[in-house]
């Protein structure tokens, strides 16, 4: 079980690049790491030792709290020691027009919030953090909603089952042990239907 996530605040970083690919987020040569804790050190390791623009923000000594990318977010290999980079360093949420799915589903996994909007509601998004500075996003995951510094609000899209799983903090084995009385029952009745199946085990 992990901890409920109802919401996303603080800090907004945009990132102005499409296909960010999980080995710009998480160079290949720390995958040797096993442990979850002490990775965001390693986060964007590369892009930063280059001085590329797109992660100037983790020059700040706050940490981006939103990350607000363009299509195609976290595509590439599905190592989840990029995600798990990302929580380290105290990402809670990543907004972009899309996402590679795995890198998505290893999101919700570990508690951070990977939401989509529409085209014409992320350049809203890009024009209310340009005009409004560093002011900080709130998303609301119950809610499907994300708010802007002026106080309007966007609607945000998770991908299925995981407003469910963030707001309830179950994992998969959580969620398949939800239905245990019945899959017992279909496995009594499979032995009692079709016991040759047995003798193949």
């Amino acid at each position: 079980m992990k901890a409920v996530i109802t919401q996303a605040q603080g800090r907004a970083a945009v990132m102005q690049r499409d296909d960010i690919d999980t080995d710009a987020i998480f160079p290949g040569r720390f995958l040797r790491l096993v442990q979850r804790t002490g990775l965001g050190v390693h986060l964007f390791a590369d892009w930063r030792a280059e001085g590329r623009p797109e992660v100037d923000f983790m020059a700040q000594p706050t940490p981006a709290r939103v990350l607000v990318a363009l299509h195609n977010f976290g595509c590439g290999s599905s190592r989840e020691h990029a995600v798990w980079a990302l929580a380290d360093y105290g990402v809670q949420a990543v907004v972009a027009l899309s996402f590679g799915d795995i890198f998505r589903n290893n999101c919700v996994k570990n508690g951070i919030v990977a939401a989509t909007v529409a085209p014409a509601d992320h350049a809203r998004l890009l024009q209310a953090l340009a005009a409004a500075g560093g002011a900080p996003l709130c998303l609301q995951v119950a809610a499907s909603s994300l708010q802007l510094p002026d106080g309007s609000a966007l609607t945000i899209t998770l991908a299925d089952g995981h407003a469910e799983q963030l707001l309830s903090a179950e994992d998969e084995v959580d969620r398949t042990l939800r239905h245990e009385a019945a899959l017992r029952a279909y496995e009594e009745r499979v032995q009692r239907d079709q016991p040759w199946l047995a003798s193949m085990d």
